[in-house]
């Protein structure tokens, strides 16, 4: 039967025409598969399908769902494999092989996330199905170059590896279920139709042309935003020698217009720069909800306005706005996926995993000490919440690693242990009442557990100090959440590490770099706050859910009040079309598929999220960047503004970045006193400057002593005088002090004492001073004293100012000093010999 392609003018809502033509594929076939994109959308079109009286004999699948359910039901019992375990899998292979018989391919991430995409999607046409490898069929095609080679290489390698772990990738379940449906087509399968789908993969396509070819009926419901794909999902279907009538589906056009109607002129709001971004969205949503609440019948609602924020990044958008609204006495939520890589977890992980490396190497000689010393991981792992240690802890490690450039790695160990040590021992000392009392310090532990190449040590000492912790420890904001995203992630981790790669017979070291792409669920609230009775309002104005673009476009019409997207530029919403090593493979072994190409995508989402509201849409956006650069919109804002324009529509609203309290204060200045001091140059202070320019110290003890001007030097105040920064960085940060040096200053310590030493050993050696005749027992002398106090240097501590060097470098620079002291000699031998 020829495949359908209609064109529908519903949302997401299923229309009555949608639902006649489900309920007549229903009774001429028993049953029905719908297919839809996401499960969200399946949720509504059984909703809505079940309100209609039609939901009995559907299906409800995704493209993903329904290859497995046909799989499990005609399939030779194998596995498919997911994206975390082709990753492992890469992985663990690319570990395993030499630079040699990788190359021209490199041992990095983007080689395994590249081989793994590759083999999701086109590994049959590198390889051949299960069933070819077997016979040996010679079906597999000839590389083009040597770096296309080694990757058949790979993916042969990888796709023999599957057949001995008794697992299948997808993409070849869906080449073998082709064939399977083109000889006999079980009754489940007879009509199948496809709704809001907008990238359709080759292994779709193929079902859908078997299903087709073999008396099944096919039905694709395309949007009238998806007109741009049409054509190109018609001539697929004449490539596989498939019928297809293209026509319109009779529905009430009408019903989608009105739903249309409510976002048809939505407001404009161009902000001057990021300084004023947060303020202007703050704002723009609180005349949303001030709009809202002036339109309703009795002027004032018992339930709060609902609100919606799109945004390409939902996570940070509500993390900068969240404590702003709740000023405005309104709460604030959304969702995030968390990724192992973003959290404090793996951060520190992947960080202290670098510099064990990195020591290792030094230690090995295959590096310089520089790579490594002074250790700002370290730090940094000690100061996060998860070492179980504390700020204090962490500035003692820093100032003792960076004040002796001699710390080894045994060093770095013993001083770690003696931080852990005695941050145990105040916490078993502290009172019952501490909240930090029960939480474990690991800062030794996790380090020499990386040491030690023991990934799940140290990730169990992080989850037991992150299961002790105090919410509070994470932030006062989302502190919990923060912490059980933390917990989660690390037990994932941990039960990747301890039993998905023994079950793949995959080493850990392989599997700790796929960690990254590990993700967890967190959903994060705020409060409204009163900021008059210094308690959360326990009844806010108005509830805002922060969502993605793709997530708000499958919302029903009219679920919320009002709608702002924010962040409507080109860089969150770019047209960019896939590029590189996939695209060209996939259209070399004709494995590609159909896609709704970007702005046609965005018009389809925007225009579904738009129906969301069934109040005032707001579009916002930044128009430069910090450095001034402009900051192009996105073609969506590009085309709703003509429309607007055209219609006469009102100008958009211009925010700059004037009101300095406003854009950095939460509370936008809220009870704050304002005054305007008149600043001058600093020889002549008015009295309103004086205290915020001069410095001020305690006269004696106590905080009862008066304050007095601080005494600084004349060459302080010169400074000061030009420039009070400067001063500041100069005289008291003091930059230049943070690290023990290795400078001119060093190496007039190192010569000096290489000489006092030297003249101290000539009497010993029977010479009271140099001379021509001894002169040559002196040179050797000066080669020992220079050894010695070489080794004498590197035992002193950074504020005696030793010479110190790491670097092959700075090695030889310190060899340079040597002819010049020999040089020295010479000319005292030569110079003295007139004197007594």
């Amino acid at each position: 039967m020829p495949v359908r392609i209609y064109t529908t003018n519903a949302g997401t809502d299923l229309s009555d025409a949608e639902a006649a033509l489900l309920a007549d594929l229903v009774a001429r076939h028993g049953r029905a598969v719908l297919l839809a994109p996401s499960f969200a959308e399946l949720d509504l079109c059984r909703h809505d399908a079940a309100e209609a009286g039609v939901s009995l004999g559907i299906d409800y699948k995704t493209p993903t769902s329904w290859l497995r359910s046909l799989w499990e039901l005609m399939g030779d019992g194998r596995s498919f494999v997911d994206n975390l375990q082709r990753q492992m899998l890469f992985s663990d292979m690319v570990t395993r092989l030499d630079d040699a018989d990788l190359q021209p391919l490199s041992h990095s991430q983007g080689t395994v996330r590249m081989l793994a995409r590759m083999a999701r999607d086109v590994l049959p046409g590198v390889a051949g199905t299960g069933a070819e490898r077997c016979r040996g069929d010679n079906c597999q095609p000839e590389p083009k170059s040597d770096a296309e080679a080694r990757v058949f290489e790979l993916l042969r390698a990888y796709a023999g590896g599957l057949d001995r772990r008794d697992m299948v990738e997808p993409c070849e379940a869906a080449d073998i279920m082709t064939s399977v449906l083109a000889d006999s087509l079980p009754a489940c399968t007879r009509a199948v139709c496809v709704r809001g789908i907008t990238s359709f993969t080759h292994g779709l396509l193929e079902l859908l042309s078997a299903v087709a070819n073999n008396g099944g009926e096919v039905v694709v419901l395309l949007a009238r935003e998806q007109a741009a794909m049409r054509e190109e999902l018609a001539a697929a279907f004449d490539a596989r020698d498939v019928l297809f009538e293209i026509a319109p589906l009779g529905e009430d056009v009408g019903a989608s217009d009105a739903a249309c109607g409510t976002a048809a002129q939505p407001a404009f709001i161009e902000v001057a720069g990021p300084h004023a971004r947060a303020h202007a969205y703050a704002d723009a949503i609180d005349d949303l909800v001030k709009t809202c609440r002036g339109s309703e019948v009795d002027g004032a609602s018992a339930d709060p306005v609902r609100v919606l924020a799109v945004s390409a990044r939902a996570p940070q958008l509500f993390g900068e706005l969240a404590s702003r609204l709740a000023a405005r006495h309104i709460a604030a939520e959304t969702t995030e996926f968390t990724a192992f890589s973003q959290s404090i977890a793996g951060r520190q992980f992947a960080a202290l995993a670098g510099l064990i490396e990195r020591m290792k190497a030094a230690d090995e000689g295959m590096a310089s000490k520089t790579e490594w010393w002074p250790a700002p991981e370290l730090t940094d792992w000690i100061y996060s919440p998860l070492s179980g240690a504390d700020a204090a802890s962490a500035r003692g490690f820093d100032k003792n690693m960076r004040l002796s450039r001699s710390k080894t790695a045994a060093g770095v160990k013993s001083l770690l242990q003696s931080v852990q040590g005695q941050v145990r021992g105040a916490r078993k000392a502290a009172s019952d009442d501490n909240w930090f009392k029960n939480v474990p310090c690991v800062v030794s532990d996790v380090f020499q557990a990386l040491w030690r190449d023991k990934p799940v040590t140290a990730l169990k000492a992080m989850l037991a100090v992150a299961e002790a912790l105090p919410d509070r420890a994470l932030g006062g904001l989302d502190g919990q959440a923060r912490r059980q995203a933390e917990t989660a992630l690390l037990r994932h981790a941990i039960d990747i590490l301890m039993n998905d790669a023994r079950a793949l017979d995959v080493s850990q070291a392989a599997t700790v770099p796929v960690l990254d792409g590990v993700r967890t669920k967190v959903d994060k609230r705020s409060t409204a706050y009163d900021y008059e009775t210094y308690e959360v309002d326990r009844t806010p104005r108005a509830q805002v859910r922060f969502v993605s673009l793709a997530d708000a476009s499958v919302l029903r019409p009219g679920g919320y009040d009002a709608v702002l997207f924010a962040d409507v530029d080109l860089d969150s919403y770019p047209l960019s079309h896939e590029e590189g090593p996939l695209a060209t493979l996939t259209a070399e072994l004709r494995r590609d598929g159909v896609s709704l190409e970007p702005a046609a995508l965005l018009r389809v989402r925007f225009g579904r999220a738009m129906q969301a509201a069934s109040g005032p849409v707001a579009l916002a956006r930044v128009t430069h960047d910090r450095q001034a650069r402009e900051c192009y919109p996105a073609a969506v804002w590009t085309e709703l503004r003509a429309h607007a324009e055209a219609a006469g529509a009102a100008k958009p609203t211009c925010v700059g970045e004037g009101d300095i309290i406003a854009d950095f204060d939460p509370a936008a200045g809220e009870g704050l006193k304002r005054e305007r001091v008149t600043c001058e140059a600093p020889q002549h202070l008015s009295a309103e400057a004086v205290p915020y320019l001069v410095l001020r110290r305690r006269d004696g003890e106590g905080e009862d002593a008066p304050l007095v001007p601080r005494l600084t030097s004349a060459s302080q105040i010169e400074a000061y005088s030009t420039c009070p920064l400067c001063w500041f960085v100069s005289y008291r940060v003091k930059p230049q002090s943070i690290d023990a040096g290795f400078g001119n200053m060093e190496k007039g310590n190192f010569v000096h004492d290489v000489l006092e030493h030297l003249h101290a050993r000539l009497p010993q050696e029977g010479m009271e001073r140099v001379t021509p005749e001894n002169l040559p027992r002196a040179q050797e002398l000066l080669h020992e004293v220079f050894d010695e106090t070489l080794a004498e240097h590197a035992g002193k501590r950074g504020t005696e100012g030793p010479l110190v060097p790491l670097s092959a470098v700075e090695e030889r620079q310190v060899a340079e000093i040597l002819p010049q002291l020999e040089g020295v000699l010479a000319y005292e031998s030569e110079a003295l010999a007139p004197f007594a």
